[in-house]
């Protein structure tokens, strides 16, 4: 298996749409699962980082996870994608 060499990313769209669809909330989430220690181990020294709207408000909350893009992500569904290793594709 490939050992990585660039950081880890997670990135929030805080676009307007997005913002008031939960990424204030979800922002927040990963801050606190970070703080707590209850992210995945590799996530936890990722870069996260928000943006300005990604164009796909029609689908929103968007989070990307090292370049994948998770369309509707609500807080129930982006902790279990930051706390459960089998939830997140790997990049091939």
């Amino acid at each position: 298996m490939e050992q990585r060499t660039e950081k880890h990313r997670i990135t929030i769209c805080m676009g307007s749409s997005c913002f008031s669809r939960g990424n204030s909330v979800n922002a927040e989430l990963v801050q606190r699962l970070i703080q707590e220690g209850k992210i995945r181990a590799e996530l936890q020294d990722a870069e996260v980082t928000g943006t300005l709207c990604e164009g796909l408000c029609k689908d929103g909350p968007i989070v990307i996870i090292d370049g994948i893009i998770h369309r509707q992500v609500s807080p129930m569904v982006l902790q279990d994608l930051l706390t459960s290793s089998d939830r997140v594709p790997e990049k091939a």
